[in-house]
């Protein structure tokens, strides 16, 4: 059992190691791919249209960092380019209200644009300093002064172009240098282009339209140019950081044929998918995730298997074409990624991917043995959509019919609801029947709507509120409440209420019960300790005097040690009740035959049964009956009964004593004549200190039937008492 157990977790783990393995497999494969799909001959990286661009971005940026610097101030991108902002299209309409609502809508307009502008122009800056760390660049304006640099080469001499040794030292040095001059008119001009074909950088720039890339929809807003100032940018060989443009020269150095790589990624697919149906049908269920794709509705299905090859074979291609090329996770460029993290991302992010797509391959092949298996007619039937809301739909319905079906029509609630809704159905279908006027009619049926529910909400309140009051009431304190009015839906909770009464009536009355007897017990206890105790104080004290005789001094102590033997035996008891009733009474459960111990017991006590002139009637089983008991318990209980009968029995009178079987109990019966007559409540003989004799002349606790009931119920039978005229009855009963 436990090998079969564990045959799901295995085939999961080797399943789990399988896809692993084949997407590290199939990301090793990547060089090869690259080799074989290479065309012959890859263009310069610097002609891209995406580096010339952000190139071309970043001269606006340099601009108003240059215009900050030459007049001391800090400046926004909208204060150096936006000339001017024309009306809004949408403010025509405020032309005609009061001046302020017009110029507080264009100040609106004009704050709009401006942060809009800001907020592009930003992200230029913000590129800049982030994903084009290899650009180095030079600022010089009409004058030929340098005002921003961050090359330690003289880029200058690019300008000048008089110094042959120079421009060839910045060529060893560079793999791409440009000029782009704005003269006073604000006119661009490239030249002096080295690494890339210059007149494809100059096409390029020609498409660059500042309007336009700034992302401005309204054609009123006028904007400044660049004017009279050089920039020129180059790029080094030796690249000293990773960003945009190691990523470009990296992936340009890659020149990818589509076509074989697209022809490759089918290849791959097919193979997986091939490997995948040779997969027992029987194993590949057992991994992870499969059961649950089996649950999935047929039109779900149906919708994935038509998507999924195309997204695997779309997703696949692209992760290895990013990957060769280098662009894959660019979008952490910038965030403190270098290179040998984008190399460990690359490798998980290709991982997840050829793992996902592994699964998802071998549950369609799964899925194709599991329809081919159940059979495509009731595979389809078992998981149609439609059928199983079909289903759904006539449970419901057939629930419904059902529940108002049982509706009960003599209630005189669901009657009321019944015709209500009747009438509303009615009244609606007429409302809807007379058109315009049915305008007027749904007003007044509104009205008369509200008149009706007003009402009964109303009776509803009024008979809440009389409950609300009874309660109130009965939570002062007042037990005699009457509810007499007829309350229609609460008139259950009347009754409720009814019997709440009557409960605390008997609560209290228990209560006071209960009051009576500690009273009761405090008085017969202090009487029990009181008698004793003085008998023993007044003998010792004749003992004091020396006059006595020999005769008189035993007599005294014997009546000393008598009186406190019954103290002791009196403190005993109490403490053994005491036990009883917490239930802290280790009870030790032997085998005991109920006769032989119950014969054993009228022996012990023959002595007293005899001066009391009792005769005693046993009507026993011949048969053993033995129970699970506490024999030294029991023997007491038993004990405590014959002496009961002993000190109460009416003098030579009979006693009879049953021990009956019944089916699933043993029932022990003592009954006896009283000598006194019975004007106890029998209930209450049973409390602590409760005697036969009011008077209490007779010896004894009080505690005897007390500790008989309770070692009686800690052993799990009844202990019940009846009285019929003066003959006492004490029924005993065990379970068997």
């Amino acid at each position: 059992m436990k090998n079969i157990n564990k045959k799901p977790y295995i085939i999961n783990i080797i399943a789990i190691l399988i896809v692993i393995m084949t997407s590290i497999g199939i990301i090793s494969f990547y060089p090869i791919i690259g080799k074989v799909s290479q065309k012959t001959e890859p263009s310069s990286p610097y002609e891209e249209y995406n580096i010339l661009k952000e190139i071309y971005d970043s001269s606006y940026v340099l601009y108003k960092d240059f215009l900050e610097k030459e007049q001391d101030k800090s400046l926004n991108f909208s204060e150096v380019y936006i000339k001017e902002i024309g009306d809004d299209p949408h403010t025509e309409e405020f032309i005609g209200e009061s001046e302020n609502n017009y110029n507080a809508q264009r100040k609106n307009y004009i704050n709009g644009i401006n942060e809009q502008f800001n907020s592009q122009l930003r992200s230029w800056e913000g590129n800049l300093s982030r994903n084009l760390k290899n650009l180095e660049y030079l600022v010089i304006n009409k004058n030929g002064d340098i005002t921003k640099t961050n090359s330690e080469n003289s880029l200058q001499s690019l300008i000048l172009g008089d110094n042959t040794e120079e421009l060839k030292n910045l060529q060893d040095i560079y793999g791409f240098y440009m000029v782009m001059q704005f003269d006073e008119d604000g006119k661009l001009k490239v030249n002096n282009v080295h690494g890339a074909d210059e007149f494809n950088v100059r096409n390029n720039f020609i498409n660059f339209d500042f309007e336009n890339l700034v992302h401005i929809y309204d054609n009123n807003v006028e904007f400044n140019k660049i004017k009279d100032t050089t920039f020129v940018y180059a790029i080094p060989k030796e690249l000293k950081y990773h960003d945009s443009i190691s990523s470009m020269i990296e992936r340009s150095s890659i020149n990818i044929n589509y076509d074989v790589v697209i022809s490759t990624v089918l290849i791959i697919l097919s193979t997986i998918l091939l490997v995948s149906l040779l997969i027992p049908y029987k194993i590949g269920k057992e991994v992870l995730g499969i059961k649950y794709i089996f649950k999935i509705p047929f039109e779900v299905l149906l919708f994935i298997f038509v998507c999924a090859p195309i997204m695997c074979g779309i997703s696949s291609s692209a992760a290895i074409l990013e990957t060769l090329q280098g662009t894959l996770g660019n979008g952490f460029v910038g965030f403190g990624i270098t290179q040998e993290m984008d190399w460990i991302l690359r490798i998980i992010i290709n991982t997840v991917l050829w793992s996902v797509i592994t699964f998802a391959i071998l549950s369609g092949a799964m899925i194709l043995k599991h329809i081919f298996k159940t059979g495509f007619v009731k595979y389809v039937r078992e998981n149609l959509l439609i059928v199983k809301i079909f289903r759904l739909s006539k449970k419901w319905i057939n629930n419904l019919i059902d529940y108002m079906s049982n509706v009960d029509l003599t209630d005189k609630s669901n009657r009321f609801i019944i015709k209500i809704l009747a009438i509303n159905f009615v009244a609606l279908v007429i409302i809807c029947s007379i058109w315009f006027f049915g305008i007027m009619a749904a007003l007044l049926y509104t009205v008369i709507l509200f008149i009706i529910l007003k009402k009964y909400s109303d009776d509803i309140k009024g008979k809440y509120q009389i409950l609300l009051n009874a309660t109130n009431k009965i939570a002062e304190g007042s037990l005699d409440v009457e509810i007499n009015e007829d309350l229609g839906l609460f008139n259950s909770f009347k009754d409720e209420i009814k019997k709440i009464q009557q409960g605390f009536k008997k609560a209290v009355d228990e209560e006071v019960k209960s009051q009576k007897m500690k009273t009761e017990l405090i008085s017969n206890v202090s009487h029990d300790l009181k008698t004793p105790l003085t008998s023993i104080i007044t003998y010792i004290d004749l003992l004091k005097d020396e006059n006595i005789s020999e005769e008189d001094r035993k007599s005294y102590i014997d009546t000393i040690d008598k009186k406190s033997q019954r103290l002791k035996f009196l403190i005993e008891d109490l403490f053994e009740v005491s036990k009883a009733t917490s239930g802290n009474v280790q009870l030790n459960l032997v085998k005991v035959d109920i006769v032989e111990l119950m014969r054993q017991t009228q022996i012990e006590l023959s002595d007293k049964i005899n001066n009391s002139g009792l005769i005693l009637k046993n009507n026993f089983p011949e048969n053993k009956i033995i129970l699970n008991l506490d024999s030294q318990k029991t023997f007491r209980i038993f004990e405590n009964l014959i002496n009961n009968i002993a000190k109460y029995a009416m003098k030579n009178s009979r006693v009879y004593i049953d021990i009956l079987e019944e089916e699933d109990c043993i029932e022990i019966l003592l009954k006896n004549m009283s000598a006194v007559e019975i004007d106890f409540n029998p209930n209450e003989i049973v409390e602590r200190f409760a005697r036969g004799d009011s008077s209490r002349n007779t010896e004894g606790s009080g505690l005897g039937l007390a500790i008989s009931k309770s070692f009686v119920e800690l052993q799990g039978g009844s202990f019940g008492i009846e009285v019929d005229g003066d003959l006492f009855k004490v029924i005993i009963s065990f379970k068997r």
